[in-house]
């Protein structure tokens, strides 16, 4: 959603231009499996979403988000260094900094 493969243009779910549903699902690349089949997708290696995306994504998706942008740019949650983070933090941050790196990649954007 971050790089705009997901609603494009999208004014937020209460203004939804085009909301999904499940006769016509919003159909996107498991994110758990990166397209290979797990439990999550039923082994399709497609996540179908039939309602407005954002409407699943918590405010502490949001925040952790956040803070690991700050945190890419050398600000950490607390002080210290990366050996001061918890151990769940730093590992959340290296998912969203590889999953930001694989969309910028498929979406042609240059950093």
């Amino acid at each position: 959603m971050q790089f705009g493969g997901v609603c494009k243009n999208c004014p937020g779910p209460i203004k939804c231009k085009d909301k999904p549903t499940a006769v016509e699902p919003l159909e996107m690349e498991c994110v758990g499996c990166g397209g290979n089949g797990c439990l999550e997708c039923d082994d399709s290696g497609i996540l179908k979403i039939a309602r407005c995306p954002l409407e699943l994504i918590s405010g502490d998706v949001w925040e952790i988000i956040t803070l690991a942008e700050l945190f890419e740019k050398g600000l950490p949650p607390v002080a210290g260094g990366v050996l001061e983070q918890a151990k769940t933090f730093v590992e959340t941050a290296k998912f969203i900094f590889r999953e930001k790196a694989y969309w910028k990649q498929k979406m042609g954007i240059l950093s």
